[in-house]
């Protein structure tokens, strides 16, 4: 097949990461994949992503999204994943004999009345949500009554290290860690606000940056629990994090946010590594009998992770139950199967 993935290829997201490792897979398979990207973003500046096995188009604007970014009559399948004017006008606009996707990997929630989403309307033949929540909200905000699936993002390849079942931890101390971007709505000063009534015997390191990581200083400083809780700064990639995860005895994601499915949870649990989280957005598609997501909301989020707590202490950690149920769920190799086998039905139809 030709396809094209239409998707944001500089810095680090999810966006990136799903994008870049599903164009590998589907190149390693035999197809001819390209992949469209914006130009670098001023609010979003980054390294751009090496293209591996696949070709990198850098679109400039309206005149290449009016002509198709230059596809017309060469895909056979465009998928757009994230949102912009320029990325749907040049998708509408990639020929007949193409069948236009539009893969939401937000929350489906709209951005007003000029959400340039809503052009889905005008000639798109499928949309897919990375989740099933995810799916049926942007069904019902966006009032999409076509074709439609769930299929998750794809997580990074990341070599599944060896783990083991870790006994129940008695009194140990226990290490918990949160990964990602420091933002108001991933709502990281919940776990520093009750880390007195919750927190007790246990260490938490917050890793990454972002506009909050100052409140969340000084928060600590605050409350006197710089030898509980650290800001770590920016985590490492690849193997190194991938063993810096394997540390951890579990993972807190009490977000609020308008969230798709963060593919932290996913990198967690490939490390056998459970994980605490508020159920938003495509999270609640990652539960598993292991891991705790709440059901009813946010007030849930610290009596669940005083359960899981709980848990460990008195039965331990099964992380090869954990890191089989993403080997063979949510695992690049699934994933990309499961596109390739969608995508080959979509290319049947035209």
């Amino acid at each position: 097949m030709h396809i094209a993935l239409v998707g944001y290829m500089f810095g680090d997201g999810g966006i990136q990461t799903h994008t870049d490792t599903l164009a590998q897979g589907l190149a390693q398979k035999g197809h001819e994949v390209k992949v469209i990207t914006p130009a670098e973003m001023a609010n979003h500046k980054g390294d751009p992503i090496t293209a591996n096995g696949y070709e990198i188009i850098v679109q400039s604007g309206l005149k290449d999204a009016l002509g198709g970014f230059g596809l017309r009559g060469w895909a056979e399948a465009m998928v757009v994943a994230g949102t912009g004017w320029n990325s749907m006008i040049g998708t509408l606009r990639s020929g007949p004999n193409c069948r236009k996707i539009f893969f939401e990997v937000m929350s489906g929630k709209p951005g007003g009345a000029k959400d340039p989403r809503r052009l889905v309307h005008l000639g798109f033949d499928a949309i897919v949500g990375q989740g099933k929540p995810v799916e049926d909200r942007f069904c019902k905000e966006f009032k999409w009554n076509g074709p439609r699936c769930t299929i998750a993002a794809l997580p990074g390849e990341l070599a599944l290290p060896q783990v083991n079942e870790t006994p129940p931890a008695g009194d140990k101390p226990l290490r918990f860690a949160h990964f990602g971007r420091l933002a108001r709505h991933k709502n990281v000063s919940l776990l520093v606000e009750q880390w007195d009534a919750y927190g007790e015997g246990a260490t938490l390191d917050i890793w990454g940056g972002g506009e909050d990581a100052d409140h969340l200083k000084d928060l600590i400083a605050q409350k006197g629990l710089g030898d509980q809780i650290k800001l770590k700064g920016r985590y490492p990639s690849g193997d190194a994090y991938s063993q810096l995860l394997t540390e951890y005895d579990l993972t807190l994601l009490p977000t609020i946010g308008e969230e798709g499915a963060p593919l932290v949870l996913l990198e967690s649990m490939a490390c056998g590594v459970p994980f605490v989280a508020n159920g938003v957005g495509g999270i609640p598609d990652y539960t598993n009998q292991d891991c705790s997501v709440t059901s009813k909301g946010i007030d849930e989020f610290m009596p669940l992770l005083q359960e899981m707590i709980a848990r460990i202490r008195t039965q331990g950690i099964n992380r090869p139950r954990i890191q089989n149920f993403y080997a063979n769920t949510f695992s690049p190799s699934v994933l990309t199967d499961r596109w390739e086998a969608y995508l080959s039905e979509q290319v049947a139809l035209n």
